[in-house]
């Protein structure tokens, strides 16, 4: 029984450090994202049915990046409608 209760214990104590350290991490991360202005927002792609990411400038409202790029979002969602009106007229 003193084994499990030194083993519970080693568990705690080394997941607080870790803790500590994501906790100072998120912090400075936060701290150099501030200066920036920006968001990230979480895009709904209605054709694909998928979630893409826009990086937005919080003064302008500029989106700066898109991850995958909506472009290539709409070209592969054209894409396979043109491929499923061929197979489809082929049947």
């Amino acid at each position: 029984m003193n084994t499990l209760a030194y083993s519970e214990q080693s568990v705690e104590s080394n997941n607080e450090p870790a803790k500590e350290k994501v906790k100072e991490v998120v912090e400075s991360l936060n701290t150099f994202l501030d200066p920036t202005q920006t968001a990230v927002h979480f895009e709904y792609h209605e054709e694909l049915n998928e979630y893409y990411v826009k990086v937005v400038d919080d003064v302008t409202d500029e989106t700066i990046r898109e991850i995958p790029p909506k472009k290539l979002l709409d070209f592969y969602a054209a894409m396979t409608e043109f491929v499923g009106i061929m197979v489809d007229e082929k049947i």
